[in-house]
């Protein structure tokens, strides 16, 4: 049977890709979009906006769905963190968070929304940033690192500074390799990058820079896909991307 999936901010660079790549698979169907109060397209069938099946209207308010639901996607903002967790709590829906810039509050309510259903915290949902956590755990404990950093470079109309990626690769290092320095992380904007992420790793006198450089939009869809697939099957708890085998 395939996955009814609910995706909040579907019109958005992210949620559009997502959307049309759901055409290409059988195991999941869009079911329904939320975008913001303002959007002008507020009202309107999806299959008019996107080039997607949908035929239901793109809502503001979640009490104005009447449809079946398997799963919630988000990849808003954080404007609509609250509204969110409330509707799935209530619906006890699995939900993957894959907006960033939340702050720590937010975060830290998740630990207690996750007691009643699943929820995949996911600041990057491609192959590439999972596959760069792997490659970095080798370095745990390594006594010679003098220096880690990360520069994160995105379009300049992305809101969040420091992209929440690069946070969680911060967050990952500095509580898995147990080194004796802390994760430094500086921001570049510029016109187009869909998402570049550097991480600098400081010897003596030699350094290791290893680059996750993001192409298009699409490997975020496609890891959305898989993340879609596992959460609907989990237990209510808290998951991240590193639990699921790509």
């Amino acid at each position: 049977m395939s996955i009814s999936l609910f995706i909040s901010g579907v019109t958005g660079k992210l949620g559009k890709v997502v959307a049309e790549e759901l055409e290409n698979t059988e195991s999941i169907f869009l079911a329904g979009g939320h975008a913001s109060a303002s959007n002008k397209n507020l009202g309107k069938p999806l299959n008019s906006i996107l080039n997607i099946e949908c035929k239901e209207n793109l809502i503001s308010d979640f009490n104005n769905i009447d449809y079946k639901i398997d799963a919630v996607l988000d990849v808003s903002s954080v404007d609509n963190f609250q509204h969110l967790t409330e509707f799935c709590l209530k619906k006890e829906l699995p939900f993957i968070l894959a907006s960033t810039g939340h702050s720590e509050d937010q975060l830290s309510s998740l630990k207690k929304y996750s007691e009643d259903f699943p929820i995949l915290i996911a600041p990057n949902l491609s192959l590439g940033i999972n596959l760069l956590k792997q490659s970095l755990l080798p370095l745990k404990n390594n006594e010679f690192i003098s220096k880690i950093e990360i520069t994160e470079t995105h379009h300049k109309e992305k809101k969040d500074s420091p992209s929440g990626t690069a946070k969680d690769l911060a967050e990952f290092i500095d509580k898995n390799l147990h080194l004796k320095v802390k994760t430094i992380v500086k921001s570049i904007r510029d016109e187009s990058s869909v998402g570049i992420h550097e991480v600098k790793i400081s010897l003596d006198n030699d350094e290791l820079i290893i680059t996750h450089n993001a192409f298009d939009r699409k490997i975020f869809a496609k890891g959305a896909i898989k993340a879609i697939e596992w959460i609907v099957a989990q237990k209510p708890g808290l998951y991240s991307m590193q639990e699921i085998s790509f």
